[in-house]
C-alpha cells in the first residue's frame, strides 16, 4: 500500500491534526457509585492494558482495510480529526449504562533538528504516551487536569501515540488536548494517508469543514440547505446525502461549493421526525474507484410534519387524541406502545421494545427509573386486557420482582441534579410495584410487595411535603419538570391511597402554574437549573413544548413522548381552567418573581416579564463566579425558534455530554439582575480561562428582521425584530458578530476575561417602529467603570449594577434576594405557606399543602 504524508502546522502550539480511532466502548457492571473516582480508578486498572495495542502503521483510510486494526477483539479503524479552536480531540459523548471506553490518536512530528521540549497535555480521564515507540506517561486522574512532561525529538519523523479512556455512566467527557511549549526549533505535525491525490484530498477537506448550517433545528416547512461562506477559497463538485444516524438516506445531491453559495437539498417534512445528518463526500466514483474517502458529517433536527401552534386551538379531547396519535409513531420509544394501548391498536404493539426496557433496567441504565414507571403503569391499565402480549408477563414478573435499585432513591439527595426527579420516578415505582404484587417477595429488600408501597408511599409523601413548602430544586427544568409530571401522572391515576392521590393532585397544580406563568406561546422560556442541550435553543424541541400544547393548544409535539403519554393517559385529573388563562391570557405586563429551595440552606430567586410580544427571564445573583453545569441563567424569548442568552462556553462540545457545553450552561457562572425589561449579566474569568471569551446565541434566521449598528459613542448593539417584539443586545468590551463556522450568523462574541452585558427589550406598543427602537437605544446613556455599568432604560430609569453590590433602580436599591415563595398578580404566597390562593379575575384555586 502507497503511503503519502499530509503536513499540517501547529495552532499556538497545540496539535490540532490527528488520525483518531474509537471509542471502544465496553459495558461494565453496574457501580455503587459512578461519581466516585476510586470507583473509576478499580474499572480502569481492571480493562488497563501495558501495550498500546497498535502494531501497524495508522493510516488515513484509502482502500479500506488498510485503516482497520484489532485490539481486545474489537475492530477499529481509524479516521482524520481536526480539533475545532478548544484544541479538544472530543469523543465526549452520552452513555446508558456504566461504561469503559478507550481510544487512540496518532500523529508524527517533524523536526528539522534534535530538541528538547515539553509536551503539555490536558485531559479528564487516563492516559497513555507512546513516543516512537516507548511508553512515556500514564496518568489515571479522571478529574480535568493538565500536566507537563519533557521529551527528546531526534531529527526528522517521531511517532506520538496517545490512548484516553473514560469509566462512566451518562455523560461523558472524553477528550484530550496536547500542546508543544518551549520548542527550541521548528516542528510540524503530518498524518500518514492512503489517499493518493493529497491536493484534492485537501481541497475537499476544506470545503467540508467550511460547509455551516444556519440553524440546528428545521421546522416541517423550512428547506435544509447548505452554505459555504464568502471567502471560500475553492469551488468542487461533492455529493450531499440527508440521511438518519442509522445511515438511512432521505436524500442525496450531486451538488457543486463555491463562494457564498447555498445548496438546497429537501423540505424538513420529506424527512422523518428526529435526529438527522448531513454527509459531505467526494463525487462517488472519487470515493468508490479512486479511494478518495474524505468525509464528513453535521448533525441537525428535522421536525418531519409537525407543526408549531402560537395560538390557541382545538378542544382537550381533540388534542389528547392528536397527541396519542403523534406519539404511536415513535421508534424504539415505550411510550409509543403505550399510546398504541390507549388507542386500542393492539395489532401495532411491538413487544420487542418493551423487552428492551426490561433488559434496561436489567443493566441498571440511566433511565432505568423511567423504564420501570412505564411498564409499571402499562400493566397496571392494560395488563389483565385479552390482546396484552403473554409473551410479556413473565419477563416483566421477573423484572419488577428483581429490581435492585429501590433503596437508592434517598441516596439521590446528594447527587446533584435531577436527583429531585430521579427520587419521585422510584417512590411512584415502589409504590406501583407493590401494589401489583403485594404478598410477593423482593429481592432488593427480601420484604413483600405490601412494604415496599408503604415505605414507598411514606416516601412519596415527604417528597410532595417538600416540594409544597420550598418549591422545585431543579427550577424550571424541561427535562426534570417532565420526568416529574410521568411520576405524578401515574400516581393520580393508580395510586390506591387516597392521601397520595390528593396530594399528588396539589402539587401537579402547583407544577403546572410553574409552567403557565414562564410560558410564551408554547415555549417554556424561563431560566433553568438542568437544561437540556436539544432545546436551549427554543421551543421546537423543549421536553415541556408536547405537554403545553396538549393542556392548552399551544407549542408542538416531538420526540419526547414519555410525559406527554403519561398525562394523556391520565383519568383523574381535571386542568383547572384558571392555567391556559394565565399561560395564554396577553397581559400587558406580568411581573413574576419566585424562590425556589435548591439545597441545604440555598435558594434560588428568579423572575419573569411577560408582555404580548416577548418574556424575559433570569435567576438573580446565583452564585456568581462559581463553576457551573447546565444552569440556564437567563434568556430573552420572542418566539419558538426566536430565543437569545448569554453563556462563558467551556469547549467547542455541542453534545449532551458536554456539562458545561458550548452553548449549554457556563463554565463560569455569571452575576445578573433584571430589572423588568432590562437585564444585566456581568461575567468575571479566570485569567488562564481555557476559551477567553463569552457569547451571545443570537439566531438571525428566527427573527423577521436583525441588524448589527454603533453607537455615536462606539459601542455596538444588536438588534433584533420578531412580530411586535424587539430585543438591543450589547457588550463591553465589543461585540464581534460570527459569521464562518459552525456558529455562522447566530453567534456575538464579547473576548476578554471581564464583560458586561445589556439586553433592553420594547415593543411596537412602547417603543413605535423597529427603526424608531433602534434609534431610541442608540441615543441612551450606558457607562462602564470597571466591572460597574449604569444604563439608562427606554422606559426612563438609570439601573447601576455590577460585579458586587446591589441593584440600583433611580437610586434604589433593589431586592436580588429573599423573594417570597410566588409573587405575581395572581398569588402572593411564602416559603412553607400551608396553602396557595392562585386567583384570576375568573378564578380561584385554592391548594391546601397540609
Amino acid at each position: 500500500m502507497p503511503v503519502s504524508y499530509v503536513p499540517f502546522d501547529l495552532q499556538m502550539g497545540y496539535i490540532h491534526h490527528w488520525l483518531v480511532a474509537g471509542p471502544q466502548a465496553i459495558e461494565a457492571q453496574p457501580l455503587e457509585l459512578l461519581g466516585n473516582a476510586a470507583s473509576k480508578v478499580r474499572v480502569a486498572q481492571y480493562y488497563y492494558e501495558q501495550e498500546s495495542g497498535i502494531r501497524q502503521l495508522p493510516v488515513e483510510p484509502g482502500p479500506l482495510p488498510e485503516s482497520t486494526f484489532t485490539v481486545g477483539g474489537r475492530e477499529a479503524q481509524w479516521a482524520y480529526v481536526a480539533c475545532a479552536e478548544d484544541h479538544f480531540v472530543d469523543l465526549t459523548d452520552v452513555y446508558a449504562a456504566a461504561t469503559y471506553l478507550r481510544a487512540w490518536a496518532y500523529t508524527q512530528l517533524v523536526c528539522a533538528d534534535a530538541q528538547r521540549l515539553l509536551l503539555t497535555l490536558t485531559t479528564n480521564g487516563p492516559t497513555d504516551l507512546w513516543l516512537n515507540g516507548t511508553h512515556i506517561q500514564r496518568g489515571d486522574s479522571f478529574d480535568n487536569h493538565s500536566s507537563a512532561l519533557e521529551v527528546t525529538l531526534h531529527e526528522g519523523v517521531n511517532e506520538l501515540l496517545v490512548r484516553f479512556e473514560q469509566v462512566c455512566a451518562g455523560a461523558c467527557l472524553h477528550r484530550f488536548a496536547l500542546r508543544i511549549t518551549e520548542p527550541a526549533g521548528s516542528i510540524s505535525t503530518q498524518i500518514p494517508t492512503a489517499i493518493e491525490d493529497i491536493a484534492h484530498r485537501n481541497q475537499l477537506a476544506s470545503i467540508f469543514n467550511q460547509a455551516y448550517l444556519d440553524r440546528d433545528v428545521f421546522p416541517s416547512e423550512e428547506m435544509i440547505a447548505v452554505h459555504w461562506p464568502d471567502d471560500l477559497e475553492a469551488s468542487d463538485d461533492l455529493i450531499i446525502r440527508l440521511q438518519t444516524p442509522s445511515a438511512r438516506i432521505y436524500a442525496e445531491s450531486k451538488a457543486s461549493a463555491a463562494p457564498g453559495q447555498s445548496w438546497s437539498m429537501v423540505q424538513a417534512y420529506q424527512a422523518p421526525q428526529g435526529p438527522l445528518r448531513l454527509r459531505f463526500m467526494p463525487p462517488l466514483e472519487l470515493y468508490y474507484d479512486e479511494n478518495l474517502r474524505v468525509l464528513r458529517e453535521i448533525p441537525l433536527w428535522g421536525m418531519g410534519r409537525q407543526a408549531y401552534s402560537e395560538t390557541v386551538y382545538g378542544t382537550y379531547p381533540e388534542r389528547r387524541l392528536e397527541a396519542l396519535r403523534h406519539a404511536r409513531r415513535g421508534r424504539d420509544d415505550l411510550f409509543a406502545e403505550s399510546a398504541k394501548m390507549a388507542l386500542g391498536q393492539w395489532e401495532a404493539v411491538d413487544v420487542p421494545v418493551m423487552l428492551r426496557s426490561i433488559g434496561a433496567i436489567r443493566r441498571g441504565e440511566i433511565d432505568s427509573p423511567l423504564c420501570l414507571v412505564g411498564l409499571l403503569g402499562i400493566l397496571h391499565r392494560w395488563g389483565e386486557h385479552d390482546k396484552f402480549p403473554t409473551s410479556l408477563c413473565e419477563p416483566l414478573e421477573a423484572c419488577i420482582l428483581g429490581f435492585t435499585g429501590w433503596a437508592d432513591a434517598p441516596n439521590r439527595e446528594g447527587l446533584g441534579v435531577e436527583a429531585e426527579s430521579t427520587q419521585i420516578l422510584l417512590y411512584a415505582g415502589e409504590i406501583l410495584a407493590g401494589q401489583l404484587y403485594p404478598k410477593r417477595t423482593f429481592a432488593d429488600s427480601g420484604k413483600t410487595g405490601q412494604w415496599h408501597r408503604e415505605r414507598g408511599e411514606r416516601s412519596a409523601l415527604a417528597w410532595l411535603r417538600q416540594r409544597s413548602a420550598g418549591g422545585f430544586a431543579d427550577w424550571d427544568s424541561g427535562r426534570a419538570f417532565e420526568a416529574e409530571l410521568i411520576a405524578l401522572a401515574h400516581l393520580m391515576d393508580l395510586a390506591e391511597t387516597e392521601g397520595v392521590w390528593q396530594m399528588v393532585g396539589v402539587i401537579l397544580d402547583k407544577l403546572l402554574f410553574t409552567i403557565a406563568l414562564n410560558a410564551y406561546r408554547g415555549v417554556f422560556g424561563a431560566t433553568q437549573g438542568a437544561a437540556d442541550v436539544t432545546s436551549i435553543k427554543g421551543g421546537l424541541l423543549a421536553p415541556t413544548s408536547g405537554i403545553i400544547r396538549l393542556l392548552w393548544g399551544e407549542g408542538v409535539f416531538n420526540h419526547h413522548l414519555a410525559g406527554l403519554v403519561s398525562i394523556a393517559c391520565m383519568e383523574d385529573y381535571q386542568l383547572p381552567p384558571l392555567m391556559p388563562a394565565i399561560a395564554t391570557t396577553r397581559r400587558d405586563e406580568l411581573w413574576n418573581r419566585e424562590c425556589h429551595r435548591v439545597g441545604a440552606g440555598q435558594t434560588v430567586n428568579k423572575v419573569t416579564y411577560r408582555t404580548p410580544d416577548y418574556l424575559l427571564a433570569s435567576a438573580q445573583d446565583y452564585r456568581p463566579g462559581e463553576r457551573g453545569r447546565r444552569e440556564h441563567i437567563w434568556q430573552a424569548t420572542l418566539g419558538p425558534e426566536a430565543v437569545v442568552y448569554t453563556t462563558h462556553p467551556a469547549s467547542m462540545g455541542r453534545s449532551a455530554g458536554h456539562r458545561p457545553g458550548f452553548w449549554l450552561g457556563n463554565a463560569t457562572l455569571p452575576r445578573v439582575a433584571q430589572w423588568k425589561d432590562v437585564l444585566l449579566a456581568v461575567y468575571r474569568l479566570a485569567d488562564e480561562d481555557w476559551m477567553g471569551y463569552t457569547h451571545a446565541y443570537f439566531p438571525a434566521y428566527a427573527f423577521d428582521a436583525s441588524v448589527v449598528r454603533e453607537s455615536p459613542l462606539g459601542q455596538t448593539w444588536a438588534f433584533a425584530q420578531q412580530g411586535e417584539g424587539y430585543l438591543a443586545l450589547t457588550a463591553f468590551p465589543g461585540l464581534e458578530w460570527i459569521i464562518e463556522g459552525p456558529g455562522a450568523y447566530q453567534e456575538l462574541r464579547a473576548y476578554g476575561q471581564n464583560v458586561v452585558w445589556c439586553c433592553q427589550m420594547g415593543r411596537a406598543a412602547l417603543d413605535g417602529t423597529f427603526e424608531a427602537f433602534q434609534e431610541r437605544v442608540l441615543s441612551r446613556f450606558l457607562k462602564l467603570d470597571g466591572l460597574t455599568v449604569q444604563f439608562e432604560t427606554l422606559r426612563d430609569e438609570t439601573l447601576t449594577f455590577g460585579w458586587e453590590g446591589p441593584l440600583v433602580c433611580n437610586g434604589e436599591a433593589q431586592a436580588l434576594s429573599g423573594f417570597k415563595h410566588y409573587e405575581n398578580p395572581y398569588t402572593v404566597t411564602d416559603l412553607d405557606a400551608p396553602e396557595m390562593e392562585i386567583q384570576s379575575e375568573q378564578y380561584l384555586l385554592r391548594l391546601r399543602f397540609e
